[in-house]
């Protein structure tokens, strides 16, 4: 008998789940244990925070080395420069999770694709959200003390600031969202990257030459939302916070419930 025609009480064990309890909250267990027990997901957890400390800590440096002023050092103290490339990071990590895998083993263990789906993505922006805000936080912690240490003053309770830094972190979640839907749509690690760089790097730059009354809508752009997410103060042309924060959240959700209707009706 193969793997088509396994009976449904007799499905791998390798998910956690039987037919008789083929639940979400199984299936997310099983997800979150192939995340951890997968090499690559502490590969790019290591790279992240080397990238977002790394980068996020030169502003301060610089202030330290007496390259420039502590007057000059934003809100933010700068420890959200490396969000650039960590969205590029999470793109990749994201697309990963859903194109390097064998999907018969898991649509045998799991027949309700919808659930799969879901359950992946809830566990991989979950993770990237719960990282992003652990470095994003810390890597402002860690700033503040170094310009404690020459008198500059960079303080958390500052307008905009714990917002900005918990933005950031929204930001990244919506970007592996929106990756792991490209990654089922697509079925490509290359075509998936693709696609989610030229949403926030493409579409910006085509909406130049709008004419003014389509230009109305620059502000809805995913870059444009998480740029107003991570701006401690509100700043002409872009949204206010809340409502960037629903513009990207209702992004990755029409993102996924298409990825979601395109791998029911799709053949392995």
């Amino acid at each position: 008998m193969n793997a088509l025609t396994t009976r449904p009480d007799r499905l791998p064990e390798h998910f956690g789940v039987t037919a008789h309890g083929l639940t979400l909250p199984r299936v997310l267990a099983a997800e979150r244990r192939r995340l951890r027990t997968v090499r690559s997901t502490w590969w790019f957890a290591a790279a992240a925070g080397f990238l977002t400390v790394g980068i996020g800590a030169v502003p301060a440096i610089g202030v330290v080395v007496g390259a420039m002023s502590g007057n000059e050092v934003e809100p933010t103290g700068g420890v959200l420069s490396g969000i650039p490339v960590l969205e590029l990071l999470v793109a990749a990590f994201a697309v990963r999770a859903v194109t390097t895998d064998a999907l018969m083993p898991t649509f045998t263990a799991v027949p309700r694709r919808t659930t799969v789906v879901i359950a992946r993505a809830a566990v991989v922006s979950s993770a990237v959200l719960a990282a992003g805000l652990a470095l994003t936080f810390g890597t402002f912690a860690a700033v503040h003390v170094v310009l404690r240490s020459i008198a500059v003053d960079l303080p958390m309770t500052a307008p905009g600031v714990a917002r900005a830094l918990a933005g950031a972190a929204l930001h990244l979640a919506a970007v592996a969202a929106l990756s792991v839907a490209a990654g089922w749509l697509l079925r490509g690690a290359v075509a998936a990257l693709a696609a989610v760089l030229g949403v926030f790097y493409v579409l910006p730059i085509l909406g130049v030459f709008l004419p003014d009354q389509a230009a109305r809508v620059m502000p809805w752009l995913p870059s444009s939302a998480a740029s107003a997410l991570m701006t401690p103060a509100p700043a002409p042309g872009l949204l206010p916070p809340w409502a960037a924060a629903l513009a990207l959240v209702g992004y990755a959700g029409a993102a996924l419930l298409a990825a979601a209707l395109v791998v029911r009706r799709r053949d392995i």
